[in-house]
């Protein structure tokens, strides 16, 4: 099986690919990787977007590697874990190891620390015919059934494992199970895992569409949850006609990227501010267009400060159209800046703008990933502390 090596926002020379692999390329990540057409029908063009990691389609690989260092990913994929806990030596990545298997492996590795001190537990609402009742007695269905008398229906609580937190870690371990290049020892480790979840309903990537609420309960759960839904996010597999199968194993740096910010700065900015990740508000008085910016900061439940998260800026896109919303939801919300957080631009836009007339200040910080780790971390700490001067208004700053 050949390999077609690619760069995130990037795209291939002309190359042949078979028929079998385009029909399934689309199939499985046409909204990951765009197929163009050439003057030759059997050659295309691949171009990249932000999904990055591989993608298995007949007789090719592709797979598609992010400009950030593999430690600067694996950073962001850890946002929100306890910094300790986590390092190459434990999760079992190398600086330039293969995307999907570091991916994988640190998935796993979440999950099982999750999962160690036994799988959580809640109370699950049944109803079936028993020989002996248990909880509630439905008379009701009963009355319809009397020949049913020697096993009479019931309602009672089951105090299981067969919740939704456990049934979506077990979909995420199957899913990257089904990865066909997966290292042995991450499969073994995979395969070893799956043996904990005994008696959790096994179920596929499209039933779980909603977020699980975060409680005092399963709070040491969250980061696994996060780590695994990002993984169904990226991982697709599609059984196309005859035995033909594409299986995808991508992540989507634009989402990665807007949640490890959002985490970085809340750390950071609390408890002074607190940040509050993509909330809707309406941008007219009659409440019928609404906008969800990326951030909205607040000091003493005030809104100082609205910021969107860009991890790619495009250069056909400097007429502007970056700025827009921001200017919108500033207006909106009565905020006398808005905050554009990008990792790479084409072409970098202006640090600063500011709009006619009203004077609103638009404010464009960028925050390079290919960087060594501590300089990174200390691009962070300069961006929490830019936050803080920016989100005072300024008669206050001028009256201090």
């Amino acid at each position: 099986m050949n390999d077609v090596i690619l760069r995130e926002h990037g795209e291939s020379a002309p190359m042949r690919l078979a028929a079998a692999a385009r029909t399934a390329l689309l199939e499985a990540a046409s909204d990951k990787i765009t197929v163009v057409a050439t003057a030759d029908p059997e050659r295309v063009i691949l171009r990249t977007g932000s999904w990055v990691g591989a993608l298995a389609v007949p007789g090719c690989t592709i797979r598609v590697q992010p400009r950030a260092p593999m430690e600067n990913l694996f950073t962001m994929f850890s946002a929100g874990l306890p910094s300790d806990a986590w390092g190459s030596d434990a999760v079992g990545w190398a600086a330039d190891s293969e995307l999907v298997d570091g991916v994988a492996a640190f998935l796993l590795r979440a999950i099982d620390t999750a999962t160690r001190r036994g799988l959580l537990h809640g109370y699950v609402t049944l109803e079936e015919d028993t020989s002996t009742i248990r909880g509630r007695l439905l008379v009701d269905q009963l009355a319809t059934r009397p020949w049913a008398a020697a096993a009479p229906p019931c309602r009672y609580d089951e105090f299981t494992p067969d919740i939704a937190e456990n049934r979506l870690l077990l979909c995420a371990v199957r899913q990257v199970l089904t990865w066909p290049d997966l290292p042995p020892l991450v499969r073994r480790d995979g395969l070893r895992l799956i043996q904990r979840f005994e008696g959790v309903e096994v179920t596929t990537p499209d039933q779980h569409h909603g977020e699980v609420p975060i409680t005092r309960l399963n709070e040491h759960y969250a980061p696994a949850l996060d780590l695994a839904r990002k993984a169904l996010d990226g991982i697709t597999i599609r059984h196309l006609e005859g035995s033909q199968t594409a299986h995808a194993f991508m992540v989507d740096m634009d989402d990665l990227f807007r949640r490890w910010i959002t985490v970085e700065l809340s750390n950071r900015l609390w408890p002074d501010i607190s940040v509050e990740e993509r909330p809707q508000y309406a941008l007219d008085v009659q409440e019928q267009w609404h906008f969800t910016p990326d951030l909205l900061l607040r000091r003493d439940q005030r809104p100082v400060l609205v910021g969107n998260v860009a991890y790619h800026l495009a250069a056909d896109r400097r007429d502007g159209s970056d700025f827009y919303p921001l200017l919108a939801y500033s207006s909106a919300l009565g905020l006398e800046a808005g905050l554009l957080i990008y990792a790479h631009a084409d072409q970098a836009p202006a640090p600063e703008v500011v709009v006619r007339s009203i004077g609103t200040r638009l404010l464009c910080v960028p925050l390079r990933l290919n960087v060594p780790a501590a300089r990174l971390a200390g691009s962070l700490d300069t961006l929490a502390e830019l936050v803080r001067v920016v989100s005072y208004p300024r008669q206050a700053a001028f009256a201090r």
